[in-house]
């Protein structure tokens, strides 16, 4: 196979950087943080001078990754020199978390690194003076993988784990639409160089505690069915997650979108920290990325999210949001 053009240049890329930076989107989820660590730990293994960089703290269940412990989120990485910025999973600078970071590198030492965007979302900005970003992978996972496989580059065990981790993310364990036969070769092959199979399972789709698991039943509860729009909706409330790490809510849209089969599209509404109030779609048909997209968020036509700042306020059963002005 001829590898991608780009691919080539995102190697030379790496082989004449001095130093280099990592980052990992600033919503880390197992797609960010596995794509970026098996990097990671692949320039690592180069001898390459390299930090990593992640606006948000990981949820502790991805310690089990290889170099998951490295990251900082100290923005002062900023204000060092380096020559080659890699961005992983995030559709813009702002979604990544370092839109107003990453200008600071080049005021403190008179010249900007080069940016390298890897990614798969079909709402990426292509903002990268390298875009590497393929919208039809299931993930930026197998954006990676090709990245490796494609330059005949060495996946260790470790490196795979992280790479297959992301992919079983997005693919909802190739239960969702985003899963392709690509992505599922892409696993296999994954798995006969070593990569922790059973461990991701558990670490990732087995791990709902007691609590966790009452508030997925609050969150079924409430499901309702606009016939009209074709559209189920549920919400949680910040009340309804206290004492609920934020890793135990997520996957509720995608389960939901697996067993809904009476509706093309579902919406799961929840109350985050800070008055944000966050958005997950799912869809069989309709192109939700559009609609993420126009509430500032984004991701993929049957897979996407967004962000608002507001409340969200139940007047006779019904779901209104409250803005703030």
């Amino acid at each position: 196979m001829t590898p991608a053009p780009v691919f080539g240049q995102l190697y030379d890329a790496i082989q004449h950087a001095n130093r280099i930076l990592v980052v990992g989107d600033g919503r880390p989820d197992g797609d960010s943080v596995g794509s970026s660590s098996a990097m990671l730990t692949w320039l690592l293994d180069q001898g390459k001078d390299v930090e990593a960089f992640c606006i948000e703290p990981f949820q502790t269940v991805f310690g089990f990754l290889d170099n998951a412990l490295l990251y900082s989120n100290d923005p002062a990485l900023f204000d060092q020199l380096f020559d080659l910025v890699m961005i992983f999973d995030a559709g813009d600078l702002k979604h990544g978390g370092i839109e107003d970071l990453l200008p600071r590198i080049a005021r403190a030492h008179g010249r900007a690194p080069l940016l390298a965007n890897i990614d798969h979302h079909s709402t990426n900005a292509r903002y990268g003076d390298l875009n590497v970003v393929f919208p039809e992978a299931s993930s930026t996972c197998e954006v990676v993988f090709r990245f490796f496989d494609e330059l005949g580059l060495t996946i260790d065990h470790r490196m795979a784990t992280s790479l297959l981790c992301g992919i079983l993310t997005d693919t909802s364990a190739f239960s969702n639409a985003a899963t392709t036969t690509v992505g599922i070769e892409a696993a296999s092959r994954l798995v006969a160089l070593g990569a922790r199979y059973q461990e991701i399972l558990t670490r990732m789709f087995k791990n709902k505690p007691i609590e966790g698991l009452r508030v997925w039943g609050l969150a079924l509860s409430r499901l309702q069915y606009d016939k009209t729009r074709d559209l189920a909706t549920t919400y949680l409330l910040r009340k309804d997650m206290d004492g609920v790490p934020e890793e135990f809510i997520d996957g509720i849209s995608n389960f939901l979108n697996a067993v809904c089969g009476f509706a093309d599209t579902v919406l799961v509404l929840r109350e985050a920290n800070g008055g944000v109030i966050k958005g997950s779609m799912r869809s069989l048909n309709r192109d939700v990325s559009a609609i993420a997209k126009h509430f500032g968020g984004g991701g993929h036509k049957k897979a996407a999210g967004f962000s608002i700042d507001g409340t969200l306020k139940i007047v006779d059963g019904r779901i209104k949001v409250l803005r703030k002005a």
